[in-house]
């Protein structure tokens, strides 16, 4: 939390720091302190940095008690083994050991959320939102509710956002263009022809931006949102396998031995904060990483709202090491083709083996791997 004061230039411009525009949003069920016991400075604000909640000191618990509140979703047949906390919702935790069980939850969000993408995120770690105990207090009144982390890898990686943004968008656009020339290679002119002009038409729509972004994110380069997925398989395959990466990026991804944290997370997404790989990726380009993974991408976790895609939750499932038994042996390999086959992962490793590459550049190329022999 950062206090803020009610003429600071950032909250004349929330659209472009990332803030929530609407003020003092609290709970229903939240509390007001007597007039009496108002702070002394009484012209200033807290900032929650994690989903840019702008708040007045003198609210008890805005984001309400867990035990003041319904679980976000209730009339789901299933035993709930852990509690999550997101502002205003309590998230239930659901043991599943059936897959049809997780594909059953996942079509009644579904159907009852028309107008949102429900998307899913298969993780073999929880990591938790760090806060003071004496911050908990104030937003939730509870000394330590579970309070998940979403933030995206530049966050983790400590790489400067506008950076990020101007990287991709320029490496993006490059390797679009190399990829036409390996297209030429074995497509027909008047398909190259049709290549190009759609990846015109891509980079002069406000779609580009985040292609660029979701398209490095999923080869693990630093970026402002996540990686989601609409397959309920892929999901649990990234919930159920570590990814452990060595030398040169060189992958291997063996099954987890302890499933204690594995979990597969929910999400009710707005249209316009997610897109589809599928839907926004130029012609002609197949077998690529984000199209073996049915690839959605969350433009959010950015400025003064990093935890956004936590306000999206709506319920988590925890696996054990029963879902092992759906994936076929290979399966891997399909959702990490190898550079051979998928030409945006050569580009990447290209420029990674460019030894001009320097300073941040090189630092962020660094991180991206691919899935070993």
């Amino acid at each position: 939390m950062n206090e803020i004061n009610q003429d600071d230039i950032r909250l004349a411009y929330p659209g472009f720091y990332n803030i929530y525009s609407i003020r003092n949003e609290i709970s229903i069920h939240s509390m007001r302190l007597p007039t009496d016991d108002l702070p002394q400075h009484q012209n200033s604000y807290l900032l929650d940095d994690h989903y840019g909640r702008v708040l007045q000191s003198n609210v008890s618990m805005p984001y309400a008690h867990s035990d003041a509140i319904d679980f976000y979703v209730r009339d789901f047949d299933a035993d709930i083994v852990d509690v999550l906390r997101v502002p205003f919702r309590k998230i239930p935790v659901y043991r599943f050991t059936d897959v049809h069980q997780i594909e059953k939850l996942a079509n009644k969000l579904k159907d009852e959320n028309e107008g949102y993408t429900v998307l899913l995120r298969g993780q073999t770690k929880f990591y938790p939102i760090k806060r003071d105990a004496e911050e908990f207090m104030f937003l939730y009144g509870e000394n330590a509710p579970k309070e998940p982390s979403f933030h995206p890898s530049f966050l983790r990686s400590k790489f400067n956002d506008f950076f990020i943004y101007n990287l991709w968008h320029a490496q993006v656009a490059n390797m679009l263009h190399d990829i036409g020339v390996d297209l030429s290679g074995f497509l027909p002119e008047v398909k190259i022809k049709e290549y190009y002009a759609d990846v015109d038409k891509i980079k002069g729509s406000p779609h580009f931006t985040p292609l660029a972004l979701g398209i490095a994110q999923h080869y693990g380069l630093p970026s402002i949102g996540l990686d989601l997925t609409k397959d309920v398989k892929v999901a649990c395959w990234f919930a159920s396998h570590e990814l452990k990466t060595g030398d040169k990026g060189v992958t291997s991804a063996p099954p987890l031995v302890d499933f204690k944290e594995s979990t597969i997370y929910f999400f009710r997404c707005p249209a316009d904060a997610v897109f589809s790989h599928q839907h926004v990726k130029p012609k002609f380009v197949e077998n690529t990483r984000p199209d073996r993974q049915d690839a959605w991408f969350c433009h959010a976790g950015w400025g003064f709202a990093k935890n956004q895609l936590g306000s999206y939750l709506m319920a988590a499932i925890r696996l054990d090491e029963s879902i092992l038994s759906i994936f076929k042996d290979g399966y891997d390999h399909h959702l990490f083709p190898g550079r051979e086959e998928d030409l945006m992962l050569n580009f990447f490793l290209d420029m990674r083996e460019n030894d001009s590459q320097k300073g941040e550049v090189a630092r962020a190329l660094e991180r991206i791997y691919l899935l070993g022999t």
